[in-house]
């Protein structure tokens, strides 16, 4: 069995100006495909969820309840007018790699027959909304200080657009007017203001008529080096008004009994079905010195629609596929019917290349709301390769309350599977990749996408699941960033990327592709005005500077049109950051 390291690059969690750079291992191993297996943890229960644990088919799954916290009111929170830019805070950034805190070179990276060219316009479809969603300059006003870097939670339905941006949100009617923010989303989730937030999402649910967000909490012990506590908030609108009441629930997610915890749960990544809210965290130790694998949550919609005050869930533990620790598994937002609640991930435990893909399908999926076990099972496909990518170069620039000159080294995602949705009897996800071009002068950053078709026998994941369609989008002189990638109901699909090169400041981008082609053409959202002058980009804080870790979307159910948002440079900023969200909408045809 080999090793797999993960890397930690932490900065200014504490607000106060400390860069931290720490590494752990974890076991993990390049095997062959796997036949079908339905899994959890084995052994005794984890779970620091009120309830008890047993085993069945599908495995250990702890049983449990979560709380109501209160509830919050958008349009009656506060906008704070704080104009200090003396405090800076970076959130947590963990990503695989064979031991070395910058870049990972694959021995194997994908090559593209041809770069994609750049164009304005598309003929499958056409930009019908595309205005500027939140900014650094409204994260300072509305948190009270500056924050690096801008995760984008994006969701639209019943004529609104909700952008949480890491810890500041806004509410806007689809033509860009802002109906409420921006505000802090410590204060919506109903935490104190000094907590530690990070990753938000937020969903609108047509078949119950209600917005979900999610945002992780974590607190430090007093000279930071290890967590004490961390939890998901999970929040529920009362009514398909984004501006009204929503009720706010924690799930606690330190799961103390497991090993080196009270445990971290990064990055939570939440999917939608007709029966659940599915929620999938990477557990990291206390001292993120080790990685446990991801943690699925199944939470019972119903309840939550119904404001219960109390409402049931299943924890799956340590999730493994392939012989390693399951990373970034991507619950599906699920758009009509289907056997199971799909999802995705990536495999690559050695942070190089591979080209498989893990299928889970979570099955008996009423069983969450009455208090029983549902079953969980992966499957192994064979896909086309995908490689660690590299960083992005951009222009560099001056962060100037820094006083210090910016890299234009921006930090890429690594080779793990994006936000998935299922629509159509198939799976729709993309992932970074490192891509060669042919005339090109380095390698570059690009997207590996895919449509998967997943079957079902005796309710687990079968042999006849399989990739569909995959390809590539890559352009020459450019480094495609953190994609997000959505199917319409007519077949044809719409995805956004950041965008960036030596001679190109990081912009919004996007792609289409008409219903049974693929992606061939780099377009525009907006145009970056200048270089990234944020101040993880210098040699203060970094010197490769945090980007978004995702982008977002989301179809509007029943039309051909999607919203899309992803991180570009549209200002001056603040003097120590200048990121921006563009938020636009698509008409496929």
């Amino acid at each position: 069995m080999t090793s797999r390291r993960h890397v930690l690059r932490r900065r200014q969690l504490a607000r106060t100006g400390i860069a931290v750079v720490a590494t752990c291992a974890v076991a993990g191993a390049l095997s062959a495909a796997p036949p079908s297996v339905a899994l959890a943890r084995s052994g005794t229960s984890a779970s620091a969820l009120v309830g008890s644990a047993r085993h069945d088919g599908s495995g250990v799954v702890s049983h449990g309840t979560i709380t109501l916290k209160g509830v919050t009111h958008p349009a009656a929170l506060p906008m704070a007018t704080a104009t200090g830019g003396h405090k800076v805070r970076a959130v947590p950034l963990l990503l695989p790699s064979t031991g070395s805190p910058h870049r990972v070179v694959a021995p194997v990276v994908p090559r593209v027959s041809r770069a994609a060219g750049m164009a304005s316009s598309a003929r499958v479809s056409r930009v019908v909304q595309n205005f500027a969603g939140v900014d650094a300059i409204q994260n300072r006003a509305a948190a009270g200080f500056n924050l690096e870097p801008p995760d984008e939670g994006l969701g639209a339905g019943n004529g609104f657009v909700a952008n949480f941006v890491n810890v500041t949100g806004a509410i806007y009617r689809p033509g860009g007017r802002m109906v409420a923010g921006p505000f802090y989303l410590n204060t919506f989730f109903r935490e104190p203001a000094a907590t530690n937030t990070s990753d938000p999402r937020v969903f609108y649910d047509a078949g119950s008529r209600r917005w979900f967000a999610t945002i992780l909490e974590y607190k430090f012990n007093s000279d930071f080096t290890a967590i004490t506590e961390s939890h998901i908030d999970l929040a529920v609108s009362r009514r398909a008004d984004p501006t009204r009441g929503w009720k706010v629930y924690k799930i606690p997610a330190s799961n103390t009994t497991h090993a080196g915890c009270p445990c971290l749960a990064d990055y939570p990544i939440m999917g939608i079905d007709k029966y659940n809210v599915y929620i999938s965290t990477n557990e990291f130790t206390s001292d993120e010195s080790t990685f446990n694998g991801a943690q699925l949550y199944a939470v019972s919609k119903s309840q939550l629609v119904a404001g219960r005050t109390s409402v049931n869930i299943a924890n799956f533990e340590n999730l493994s596929v392939a012989g390693a620790p399951a990373f970034h598994v991507q619950p599906a937002n699920t758009y009509g019917a289907s056997s199971a609640e799909w999802m995705m991930s990536s495999l690559d435990p050695n942070s190089t290349y591979d080209h498989r893909l893990a299928v889970w399908a979570l099955t008996h999926r009423r069983a969450v709301t009455r208090g029983g076990t549902p079953r969980l099972s992966v499957r192994v496909i064979q896909s086309e390769s995908y490689s660690f990518p590299p960083n992005a170069q951009t222009p560099a620039g001056y962060c100037s309350s820094c006083a210090a000159p910016t890299s234009g080294v921006i930090a890429n995602d690594w080779d793990a599977m994006q936000e998935v949705q299922y629509i159509n009897g198939r799976l729709v996800g993309a992932l970074d990749t490192g891509v060669t071009i042919p005339g090109d002068t380095a390698e570059r950053s690009g997207v590996a996408w895919f449509v998967v078709r997943p079957s079902l026998t005796h309710s687990m994941v079968d042999r006849h699941t399989q990739v569909g369609r995959q390809g590539y989008l890559a352009g020459q002189g450019l480094y495609l960033l953190y994609p997000h990638v959505n199917m319409t109901p007519n077949g044809s699909m719409a995805m956004t990327f950041g965008v960036g090169g030596p001679q190109t400041y990081p912009s919004a981008g996007y792609s289409v592709a008409a219903r049974g082609s693929g992606f061939h053409t780099i377009r525009r959202a907006a145009a970056g005005t200048g270089p990234d002058n944020g101040f993880t980009g210098t040699d203060l804080y970094g010197p490769v500077a945090r980007w978004g870790d995702y982008s977002n979307g989301q179809i509007v159910p029943g039309t051909n049109k999607v919203w899309l948002a992803t991180q570009y440079i549209p200002n001056t900023g603040t003097g120590y950051s200048n990121w921006g969200n563009r938020i636009f909408e698509l008409k496929m045809f």
